[in-house]
């Protein structure tokens, strides 16, 4: 498919998602969605899965959900109600897809009175498809990593507050001092949090990260860094590509349409990203390469 093919393609499946987007609350069969981005059905299906990583049906869904989480929040309706409005058969069944996508009932939803954070909420728009297209792999892969111990120092966070880049330049200007170093690249580590929800994750909850490297010998740290292992198993490893400004989307597609789509279920352990010297030539460079590691179990 050549470029000019694939950029019609984009601008047609953006027709279709502002008409899903203007139309959450009424009926939308297949055939006219893809009678407004002018694809045939069949086409359209084959189209849109390829660009976006999930079914027309699946999308529709998570926006309806996304869109009917504000209602909770923003009115005192019943929770039935509200599912009637976006098209569910019964608050059962909009139970069941709610959970999926914020990993709590309506009801619990309500009671909390916050907008929560959920991977892959937002609509697609002709940048998200770009991205998709460009700049995350849409199909991971899914590999066994070794326990592993790292040197580094690490930090508390949030969304709100993003102590992140500040972590990675006070690490990098001692990172000669770890004499041990294995050279496999960069690591920023997310420790596994028994105590953490994400069903409660908003942008001012703090959670821990790790800048490192990997080492065999533990033995002489460097004042000020601490030791952490590295807990092994099977993760799903995503390759982003391009500026660090855009890496919230390629989370937003690995947590929030591919993994929910997916055979697997995320797993209690560390979650990190890897840099490898290599292939990542700094935040902004557009051929930068980093690897998001995924911990998941079937489910």
């Amino acid at each position: 498919m050549n470029e000019t093919i694939k950029s019609d393609y984009v601008q047609r499946i953006e027709k279709a998602v502002e008409f899903i987007e203007n139309n959450l609350k009424n009926k939308l069969p297949v055939d006219l969605i893809a009678e407004k981005a002018c694809f045939s059905k069949y086409h359209f299906i084959r189209v849109f899965a390829t660009m976006t990583g999930e079914t027309v049906g699946s999308y529709v869904r998570r926006r309806r959900i996304s869109r009917s989480s504000v209602d909770l929040i923003s009115s005192g309706r019943s929770i039935l109600s509200i599912a009637m409005d976006y098209q569910f058969e019964s608050q059962e069944a909009y139970t069941r897809s709610f959970k999926r996508v914020y990993r709590i009932t309506p009801g619990m939803y309500r009671k909390h009175n916050v907008h929560q954070i959920a991977y892959g909420r937002s609509k697609l728009s002709v940048s998200r498809l770009r991205h998709l297209k460009s700049n995350i792999t849409m199909e991971p892969k899914i590999v066994e990593v070794p326990e592993r111990k790292l040197v580094g120092i690490r930090t508390k966070t949030s969304l709100a507050n993003n102590r992140i880049p500040e972590l990675w330049i006070q690490f990098m200007a001692r990172m000669n001092e770890i004499k041990d170093d294995q050279h496999t690249g960069y690591y920023e580590v997310h420790p596994y949090d028994p105590d953490f929800r994400m069903e409660g994750f908003t942008e001012t909850m703090e959670f821990e990260k790790w800048a490192a490297v990997e080492v065999n010998d533990t033995k002489s740290v460097p004042d000020g860094m601490e030791v952490h292992t590295l807990s092994g198993g099977r993760y799903a490893v995503f390759i982003h590509k391009g500026s660090m400004a855009n890496i919230q989307m390629s989370f937003d597609y690995a947590y929030g349409t591919w993994l929910m789509n997916s055979a697997y279920e995320l797993d209690t352990r560390d979650d990190f990203e890897r840099y490898d010297a290599a292939k990542y030539f700094g935040p902004d460079h557009p051929d930068s390469e980093m690897e998001i590691f995924i911990p998941v179990k079937e489910s």
